[in-house]
């Protein structure tokens, strides 16, 4: 960072205009706390000078950073570990940033698509109702026309067994709207707890699904079921049950937001099989760890360019496809490269490790996903 005026000897002071340390002449910053030693008074000039020359520097740090993790698999991180801190950006605060800035452009994405997404099946499912009225109606008028044809014809007992058949088309009662059966109170508190809770859960969607515009209390007060804690919780779950029937994508919009959550806390089981794979090596738990969060950080990079591609594609690039080439072909092809360029081990000895990993990091990552997902899904608003 340059400051081509302030800095200048002649005004430059004995003593830090901070902390008070004394400095000699030759001193341009504050061995103390760092700040810039000069006594020349701010002027319109140096503070956008300033606000320019932090700009940039932490503008080429970001971009040096972004780039490296990008196209040199592992060397950031074995600058970042070998005392390069200043020459690239912190790689938790880093990752933590990416993470943000892809979810808040990623929510505007689903958030758009998912708009559209509704418009065009609300008008799907329209026509859809539309088509099969109209085949009713169709239906229905031919046979009023075969009745009056027979009558006309003389056939008069054909006629009447048409007009029977006529009526009860007219007069039969819409099946969706039989009222179900729900268990009471009381049949509920007689069974065993895998019982209740099964029928419960049955009970509530069914009635949720038909009465869409209750709120919970009320829903409980028409089922005849106590207003408590637990008959909420249980209604409350059964509406989200619903949702995800009806609109399965809600899963990934109420999981995806908290993934970052997730891998920042998923890092240091990840950084602790690695160094136990690597104990032999000149490497400890941190180092482990930055380079786990860089790699975490090369994977929301990727989806960053995806989403921005997909973006763009209008629908001729899909989801599906470069989420696999990511996930399946790129992520580790990218993670075996930055094992062995930070690690500076042989090929065989590298694909054995990756290997061993990856079907550890499968099971800890399956069964803590799951974990993670459920209780997106039972304790997540």
């Amino acid at each position: 960072m340059k400051h081509p005026v302030r800095s200048l000897p002649q005004y430059r002071s004995t003593h830090c205009l901070n902390c008070e340390t004394p400095l000699e002449d030759v001193d341009k910053y504050c061995h103390q706390c760092g700040q810039l030693n000069s006594k020349k008074r701010l002027a319109l000039s140096d503070f956008f000078s300033e606000l320019f020359a932090n700009f940039i520097s932490y503008d080429n740090r970001i971009w040096r950073t972004i780039s490296g993790i990008l196209f040199k698999p592992g060397k950031v991180t074995q600058e970042y570990c070998a005392g390069k801190r200043v020459h690239y950006a912190n790689p938790f605060r880093f990752f933590l940033s990416v993470t943000i800035v892809f979810f808040l452009l990623g929510q505007l994405f689903l958030n758009w698509d998912d708009d559209f997404t509704e418009f065009v099946e609300g008008m799907n499912e329209g026509i859809e109702k539309g088509m099969e009225q109209a085949q009713s109606d169709a239906n229905l008028l031919e046979l009023v026309r075969r009745r009056d044809s027979l009558e006309s014809q003389g056939n008069r007992i054909a006629a009447g067994v048409l007009t029977e058949v006529i009526d009860d088309i007219e007069l039969q009662p819409d099946s969706t709207q039989a009222i179900p059966k729900y268990a009471t109170q009381q049949q509920l508190d007689e069974k065993n707890y895998l019982y209740k809770y099964l029928a419960q859960t049955d009970d509530y969607k069914t009635h949720a699904e038909r009465n869409p515009a209750m709120n919970i209390n009320q829903a409980l007060i028409s089922l005849d079921h106590e207003v408590t804690d637990l008959n909420r919780s249980r209604y409350r779950k059964a509406r989200r049950f619903n949702a995800l029937e009806k609109q399965p994508y809600q899963l990934v919009e109420m999981v995806v937001p908290k993934i970052p959550l997730f891998l920042f806390f998923f890092a240091p089981a990840i950084s602790l099989f690695l160094w136990l794979v690597y104990i032999r090596r000149d490497y400890n738990y941190m180092e482990h760890m930055v380079f786990t969060f860089h790699v975490f950080t090369f994977f929301f990079l990727s989806l960053f360019i995806l989403l921005g591609m997909v973006s763009l594609s209008f629908g001729w690039i899909s989801w599906e496809w470069m989420s696999l080439i990511i996930l399946g072909v790129l992520g580790p092809f990218y993670l075996y490269k930055a094992m062995r360029n930070f690690y500076k081990q042989g090929r065989f000895k590298t694909i054995v490790k990756f290997a061993f990993l990856n079907f550890v990091f499968l099971v800890l990552f399956t069964v803590s996903a799951s974990l993670f997902v459920v209780g997106s899904v039972f304790i997540g608003v």
